[in-house]
């Protein structure tokens, strides 16, 4: 059987497995095992002496993989149902807990990827090489941009860590930054919108008696269309507010600030992928930027690092 890691082409066999992990001696198991003729061992210890790829770094969920593909019996991966027991429908799929030492395999796999690779101009690259590929070229492609199965199922194991982050981030934020804006006699009148979702009344992220606002935590990185499209798009909902309340609009760094103060970019156009309500707003001429509009709107726009450094 072939296998891809970190980029090369490796081939192993069940005979070889038997043959070279029956010299050792079983490690001692913490979470995943690998049945081998009886005995159970930790399935990166059993890859690494099958292999002979000592210094290769993976996940313990790449080895079990390998070793099922193979016909031997392991443990469970998280989310992997087929190699679950069957359970009645109603009960829905059993859960297994992901491991501690599995998710800092994860994260060190995948740090060490995306601190060695600019994923952007990696991809770019990677769909310039795909182009007009046919089958055995685009196999090549695929084992030369070390985007194996391995580095997945990393990406997978910290997705299940942190999938909710963003969501961590844009609460933990707005709960710290409401005590350092709201003035004497300010008081929030309806729930800060902490987390994701479209709840038709609760327009904004926060709604108090003295103002409206926003928070964009993205990090800008300079080519950021999206963001920009996102970020002009809540100004201009914040100006549907008709109370008189200040309108502010909280971002985080000097690339954002820029944008919204500063853009020559024309603003009926940037706002063409927003929401119908949004698209044609009261004041708004043909030809006016993204800067006009907000200098015009009064829309108050704020740095979040001067009032928490640590963002970044």
């Amino acid at each position: 059987m072939e296998f891809v890691l970190n980029g090369q082409t490796y081939s192993l066999d069940a005979a070889t497995v038997r043959a070279r992990v029956s010299r050792v001696e079983p490690e001692q198991i913490r979470t995943h095992w690998v049945d081998i003729d009886g005995r159970r061992f930790p399935p990166k210890q059993a890859f690494r002496v099958a292999t002979g790829l000592h210094k290769k770094p993976f996940i313990s969920h790449y080895a079990v993989r390998i070793f099922q593909r193979l016909g031997f019996s392991t443990s469970p991966i998280p989310g992997a149902e087929e190699n679950m027991p069957p359970s009645p429908a109603a009960a829905g799929p059993p859960t297994v807990r992901l491991s501690d030492e599995s998710a800092v395999d994860a994260f060190r796999r995948l740090d060490g990827f995306m601190s060695t690779n600019a994923l952007t101009a990696t991809l770019a690259d990677l769909e310039a090489s795909l182009a007009g590929a046919d089958r055995d070229q685009s196999s090549r492609v695929a084992i030369e941009s070390g985007f194996d199965e391995d580095l997945v199922n990393a990406a997978l194991v910290v997705r299940e860590r942190v999938g909710m982050l963003d969501t961590l981030i844009h609460a933990a934020v707005i709960t710290q930054t409401l005590p350092l804006v709201l003035e004497e006699g300010e008081q929030v009148l309806k729930r800060p919108s902490l987390g994701a979702g479209n709840d038709p009344d609760r327009v904004f992220d926060l709604e108090t008696n003295l103002r409206v606002a926003e928070f964009k935590l993205s990090s800008w990185k300079g080519s950021d269309g999206m963001r920009q499209r996102e970020l002009f798009a809540d100004v201009v909902g914040l100006t549907l507010d008709e109370t008189g309340r200040r309108r502010q609009v909280f971002v985080v760094g000097e690339l954002p600030m820029r944008f919204l103060t500063q853009s020559k970019r024309n603003a009926a156009k940037t706002l063409s992928k927003a929401a119908i309500r949004l698209r044609t707003p009261a004041g708004m001429a043909d030809e006016m930027t993204v800067a006009d509009y907000t200098r015009q709107s009064g829309v108050e726009v704020i740095d979040l690092t001067t009032l928490l450094p640590g963002l970044r």
